[in-house]
């Protein structure tokens, strides 16, 4: 044989031995990344440890704030906005009520949806709803709403004793098109009791 063919045959073994050897340690590295993929995917199917949480570890003790014993609240939706030339834009809404008090739960009573002319469109409480501490209630319209720019809810809320007020708030979305359009609202006051 000549001096080149073996050298070239040399290069093309050399060559065969790198490929196997990156072929098997790219083998290995999937298998170990497949298992690292299970070992989370049956940690996230399993659900986490509960973590429990305490008021009595925060440093602030709980010495008053604005405590209530249940409100009823005015909380404006708008189903649409006007845009350019006087053509209405459809949004989504969101009301969130929030439990705030650490301790206590709070029953909402009444949730009704009346649209612009001022006429009840919905209810969507029809047994009384608690809400445990710290958690929340949301409630959805659909983009397709037509109840109209001057929609809104009456909230009631009540508690067994007096609690922190909760955070009600109604958020308005439309992400259709090239568009994102988002804002809050807050409600009113109308009623209350301490």
């Amino acid at each position: 044989m000549r001096k080149e063919d073996l050298s070239m045959k040399r290069v093309k073994i050399i060559l065969v031995l790198l490929l196997t050897t990156a072929i098997v340690s790219c083998g290995n590295q999937e298998s170990k990344m497949e298992n690292r993929s299970a070992t989370a995917s049956f940690k996230t199917e399993n659900n986490s440890p509960t973590v429990s949480f305490s008021p009595d570890t925060l440093k602030i003790p709980d010495k008053g704030g604005r405590k209530l014993k249940g409100q009823v609240l005015y909380m404006p939706i708008y189903s649409n906005i006007p845009s350019n030339y006087k053509h209405l834009h459809n949004l989504s809404a969101i009301l969130a009520i929030h439990n705030t008090d650490l301790n206590n739960k709070i029953t909402i009573t009444k949730a009704d949806f009346f649209n612009t002319d001022g006429n009840m469109v919905k209810s969507f409480v029809s047994a009384e709803q608690s809400i445990k501490p710290l958690a929340t209630v949301i409630i959805t319209i659909p983009r397709e709403d037509q109840s109209g720019t001057g929609a809104n809810f009456i909230i009631e809320w009540l508690a067994e004793k007096p609690v922190n007020e909760p955070l009600i708030e109604s958020i308005m979305i439309d992400l259709s098109g090239n568009l994102g359009l988002s804002f809050l609202s807050s409600g009113r006051v109308i009623r209350e009791i301490q």
